[in-house]
């Protein structure tokens, strides 16, 4: 058995417009939702841009056609930056996000207009009605232990999985520093909820080097209990030219994790969905020559096989390096919908999709 590329498919591309990091999900009704963070396209690559929000388009067949972006939040305070979204187990949408906020400039005249962007602090929002609409933004509490805000980008809340664990708990990695200047390495650390997200608590560091940095980490569960958390992993060594994917795992529900070691998944950031028949669909971003969009991997229930399990290219043909960012979901035939960010040929940034399926 193996796995082919079906389909390519437009999501999302609107003209002066740059749509980026999307993820996908299933609604409670069956719908399928594709959020992406939007803004003025200015030419180039700009991930922190002040007037991200996020949007999302919605299919109500499979993905084979896809409604207009639809509003899904804004940060009054200035940009919405990474961000992951999920469906809990009640039917409710969790979105989290990192932020930038707009300043005055020190020391500018109070009417003179003068502003910059810098590093804002994370918030959660929630829909109750399949993504129709969603709550105001709350602001998740500081970490005891690292530089919360500004100098530090995407400190506590970034791109991520999310975990809802058997007795409801939630997991929420993420990443964050202790530099007072903001700078790598960032350490990987765990939130965790005990209220379906209404209230976060602090669970420790779970990945930790003194020079390799960790960020945007994909979470989740196999069959037998183990949680599996993979890292955009940055190793800052000069015998490592790319960024890999780094594990770690506990099995004690989170109480403690392995150390962390480097897998064979090159490329970043990475994202985890489990399938319906318990296999683990693995997917990871690439931006380097000859393949600029994204890999995938089809892993045993427990990915035991993580690192042996051959690669399916998904996307190679982005036209510039501005580009990946994958995220999955199982359609309703067993098939596969990988969604992701794509430069196309006049360098305008859109959300593309690609299906897969297995063959005998």
């Amino acid at each position: 058995m193996s796995w082919q590329v079906v389909d390519h498919l437009t999501i999302y591309r609107e003209e002066g417009m740059y749509g980026a990091h999307p993820n996908v999900l299933r609604t409670q009704t069956g719908e399928l939702l594709a959020l992406f963070h939007r803004s003025p396209f200015v030419g180039g690559s700009h991930h922190a841009h002040p007037l991200f929000d996020v949007r999302a388009c919605r299919s109500a067949d499979e993905g084979q056609t896809w409604g207009g972006p639809e509003l899904i939040t804004t940060d009054p305070r200035g940009g919405v930056i990474d961000f992951g979204t999920h469906t809990l187990a009640d039917g409710s949408l969790f979105l989290h996000a990192s932020t930038v906020e707009l300043m005055p400039v020190e020391g500018s005249h109070q009417e003179a207009n003068e502003w910059i962007s810098r590093p804002g602090i994370g918030f959660w929002v929630r829909s109750f009605d399949h993504g129709r609409t969603w709550t105001h933004p709350v602001r998740f509490p500081s970490l005891p232990d690292a530089v919360n805000g500004a100098p530090a980008e995407h400190t506590g809340i970034c791109r991520s999985g999310l975990l809802e664990m058997p007795e409801g708990r939630l997991l929420l990695p993420g990443k964050a520093t202790e530099q007072p200047d903001g700078a790598q390495p960032f350490f990987g650390m765990l939130r965790a909820s005990r209220d379906k997200g209404e209230t976060w608590e602090y669970a420790g560091r779970i990945a930790e080097d003194e020079v390799a940095h960790f960020s945007e980490p994909a979470i989740y569960r196999t069959l037998a209990g183990r949680i599996l958390v993979l890292f955009r992993c940055h190793p800052r060594r000069p015998e490592h030219r790319y960024p890999f994917l780094a594990e770690v795992h506990s099995d004690d529900g989170g109480q403690s994790f392995s150390p962390w070691r480097q897998t064979t998944m090159k490329g970043c950031p990475g994202h985890l969905l489990g399938l319906k028949d318990g296999r683990i669909f693995a997917t990871v971003g690439t931006r380097w020559e000859g393949q600029m969009g994204c890999l995938a991997r089809v892993l045993e229930a427990e990915g035991q096989d993580l690192d042996t399990a051959p690669d399916l290219v998904v996307r190679a043909d982005s036209h510039g390096s501005d580009c990946g960012y994958p995220w999955s979901v199982e359609l309703e035939d067993g098939r596969v919908l990988v969604v992701y960010y794509y430069t196309y040929e006049d360098g305008l940034r859109g959300i593309e999709g690609t299906v897969v399926q297995e063959t005998s």
